[in-house]
């Protein structure tokens, strides 16, 4: 029964000790190699298995030779060359695919075939090198004692192998000391009997045997040294570049504007600086997630964020326990190695701040700093649902009269500093609670609570104080406004429709007069209503051409002939007949049609003057709208043009209003008269500052206005005016036409004084067709035709 058990004495205590730290170095390098090979592929896995293979073959082969140099009976033994190397080859050779087995079965439960071939590769390794000692050495081993040796190595390489799947980091390590012991239970149970062995070995001289074993020993020691170091300098190698990439990843990380953080469950495991720097801290030491960001309180949380894959805005506390907005991400990525959770804090106060910036410059008026309209009628809204006020909510809506003027004649620069003045005088004037708005071009709003009794004198008030010089000493055109309001009653609950009944409001004031006020009237809807209707019909009447000229004949006093006509337009409605040109010249004016509508007449006029076979003059009134949204010298002389009426036949009417838009009337006329167009002042006496414009621009022609013409007989200071306006006329060597001549008198007096041209309806009434005499002479003329 001993003859079975191994026997361990006639060992050399520092060979046993020697081969027991290489086999150790030999399995701890053999597990970091196979945990490296496992982690790539290609190429490089196979390189580091047969690495592996070497190593572990070599330092194995030397761990039993090593043992077998302390071994007393050993040193008498000559070993047969050939049978050692191989015993070498083999052990290099069986655990390549030893270790391919493990490292293709890393993740499934396959240790045993593992174990299985360790236990192949080391007894063959083993066995075979006995047998280098002579065939005697592996015959006096009991067989039961080859097998016991087996089954206990194998059992320490299966446990071994399963620790290698088992632990993680530097516990792996765990694996190389049973694979360390199961390696030496191995060779010290398939040891021979020491007695048979030196029985076997007697008369060989030792002296050559010791030498051999020596040699053989310290070359597998070399061997095992030179891969050992070209390991430690590919591991040197491996752990610069790790050394490399963690740094060039650290300085992408730091490198990155949002904060980036690796966790692990709840815990902090490492961050960028720009994480530490939101953090409100320099200390990169452990924290809690929860720490920083209360609300990921569980995993669960982290898990549904990262399933989601959308973000989420958080608040985020500090270190100095200030609260923050945040923008988190959250995603799976390998860390080191490991799965870890990698989060994304962005910081979001630049971008709130820029959001309320926006907010605010959505709500506010750019030019003059106060809110702007949906400002205003989200404000007001919430003011007329404040239920807690004693009072009414009033909106007063103000409009600046004649602000294109003021635009086109002073510049647009000026029309802003009129605006800017405006709302400075505006929060000066308005109760301190007030919300005010600039909500059009020229319009303010103004909406407060007010006594019933008070609101008709704030009105007032508001346009009293708003009439003011243009800033910077413009005088020429002095800025009023006019001034629309309505009341809420108890049901108004939106500020859009008590926004939309004062400007109905101050529609009306504006049609009253420029400086009015009006507060708003239910009847005014309707009113308001049939004025855009009409402007609508409007546009359809041009496009449907039910517009038409009519001419009205001009006599010459001197011989009683005809010398031309005016073209009067005129609008058949299909519905409502014929509208009266002072029913939508106005509107026209007002919605910018009058432009449209005052081309169409020209071209009109002058087709039809042209193919007139009398060759009388035609003469067609502009409106001084004309003046500023059309460019009117070339709309004539394409006119002209096209008709291939000559220049000189066609006239030009305006009002001493058109004055008012400044020097750029001043310019088109002096750009007409160089056509060869006629131009005639019409109305004159109803305007202010006649007379400088007579000084101003040389005319052909001036009208005197006909409320003048029908007062004259009866009334000594029309009569006054005519006479001084003829007189006038006369200095300045202009013909003058009276319009509105209905009586014989009123045709007489004028001829009596010298009146050169007339027109009326006693000379001829507005006809489709023109007369080839005037009506007088058919009736009774005293020269003839």
């Amino acid at each position: 029964m001993s003859e079975n058990l191994p026997e361990f004495t006639g060992y050399n205590f520092t060979f046993a000790v020697g081969a027991l730290i290489l086999c150790t170095l030999t399995m701890l390098i053999a597990v970091r190699m196979i945990c490296r090979a496992a982690m790539v592929k290609g190429r490089s896995h196979q390189k580091r298995l047969l690495f592996s293979a070497c190593i572990a073959g070599n330092g194995v082969w030397a761990t039993h030779f090593v043992a077998m140099l302390g071994c007393a009976n050993s040193l008498a033994t000559a070993y047969n060359v050939p049978l050692t190397i191989l015993s070498m080859f083999v052990a290099m050779g069986l655990f390549l695919p030893t270790w391919w087995s493990e490292c293709r079965t890393l993740n499934q439960s396959r240790s045993p075939r593992t174990a299985l071939l360790m236990t192949i590769t080391v007894g063959s390794m083993h066995y075979i090198g006995i047998a280098a000692m002579g065939g005697a050495e592996v015959e006096s081993i009991p067989p039961l004692r080859i097998i016991l040796s087996l089954t206990v190595g194998f059992v320490f390489f299966y446990a071994g192998t399963l620790l290698l799947r088992q632990q993680r980091g530097r516990r792996r390590s765990l694996a190389a000391i049973a694979w360390v012991l199961g390696i030496c239970s191995l060779h010290f149970m398939g040891m021979p009997h020491a007695s048979l062995a030196h029985e076997a070995m007697r008369g060989m001289p030792q002296h050559i045997a010791s030498l051999s074993l020596a040699g053989m020993v310290g070359a597998g020691a070399s061997t095992f040294l030179a891969l050992a170091s070209i390991f430690l300098l590919l591991e040197y190698q491996a752990a610069k570049r790790k050394i490399e990439d963690s740094t060039r990843a650290r300085s992408f990380a730091d490198a990155a504007l949002e904060g980036l953080v690796v966790t692990t469950g709840n815990m902090i495991l490492d961050a960028n600086s720009a994480f530490w720097n939101l953090a409100g801290t320099k200390s990169r030491s452990t924290y809690q997630l929860k720490t920083f960001f209360p609300v990921l309180v569980t995993e669960d949380i982290i898990q549904k964020l990262i399933k989601e894959e959308t973000p989420r805005e958080i608040q985020m506390i500090r270190h100095d326990g200030e609260r923050i907005p945040v923008e988190i991400y959250a995603r799976e990525s390998s860390w080191r190695g490991k799965a870890r959770t990698i989060l994304a804090i962005i910081d979001l106060r630049a971008r709130k701040e820029t959001e309320a910036t926006i907010k605010e410059l959505a709500i506010t008026d750019m030019l003059t700093g106060i809110g702007n309209r949906s400002f205003f009628v989200a404000s007001l809204t919430d003011l007329l649902q404040d239920k807690t006020r004693n009072y009414p909510v009033v909106v007063f809506l103000i409009d600046i009269d004649r602000f294109k003027s003021i635009n086109e004649t002073c510049g647009h620069a000026m029309g802003d500093k009129v605006l800017s003045h405006i709302a400075k005088r505006l929060q000066l004037l308005v109760p301190q609670d007030a919300i005010m708005a600039r909500i059009a071009g020229d319009e303010f709003a103004v909406a407060c609570v007010l006594s019933p009794d008070d609101v008709t004198d704030f009105a007032s008030y508001l346009a009293l104080e708003l009439k003011i010089p243009l800033p910077d000493g413009h005088d020429e055109l002095p800025v009023s406004v006019s001034v629309g309001f309505a009341v809420s009653d108890d049901d108004m609950q939106d500020g859009g429709q008590l926004l939309h009944c004062s400007g109905i409001a101050l529609l009306a004031a504006k049609q009253s007069g420029r400086g009015n006020v009006r507060e708003y009237d239910s009847s005014f809807d309707s009113a308001i209503q049939d004025r855009i209707r009409l402007e609508r019909e409007i546009q359809l009447g041009l496009e449907r051409n039910e517009f038409f000229l009519e001419y009205q004949p001009i006599m010459s006093t001197h011989d009683r002939r005809l010398v031309g006509y005016e073209a009067l337009v005129r609008w058949q409605h299909p519905e409502r007949g014929r509208v009266p040109p002072d029913q939508f010249i106005g509107i026209a004016e007002d919605c910018g049609l009058i432009a449209q509508l005052g081309g169409w007449v020209v071209r009109k006029a002058c087709r039809d003057a042209a193919g007139w076979k009398n060759g009388l003059n035609v003469s067609v009134n502009v409106s001084p709208i004309q003046f500023t949204t059309s460019d009117l010298p070339d709309v004539i002389k394409s006119a002209l043009d096209d008709a291939g009426l000559e220049p000189h036949r066609l006239s030009i009417e305006i009002t001493e209003s058109t004055f008012l838009i400044g020097n750029q009337a001043v310019e088109i006329l002096k750009a007409l008269r160089t056509l060869g167009v006629g131009i005639v002042m019409d109305d004159f006496g109803t305007g202010y500052s006649s007379l400088s414009h007579l000084r101003d621009f040389q005319f052909d022609k001036v009208k005197i206005d006909r409320s003048f013409i029908w007062d004259m007989i009866n009334r000594p200071h029309s009569a006054a005016i005519v006479d001084a306006i003829l007189s006038l006329g006369h200095g300045l060597g202009m013909d003058i036409v009276a319009e509105g001549i209905e009586t014989a008198e009123q045709l007489a007096y004028l001829e009596e004084r010298s009146c050169s041209l007339v027109q009326g309806y006693f000379i001829g009434k507005p006809s489709q067709t023109i007369a080839e005499q005037p009506r007088t002479e058919v009736l009774a003329s005293p020269v003839a035709a």
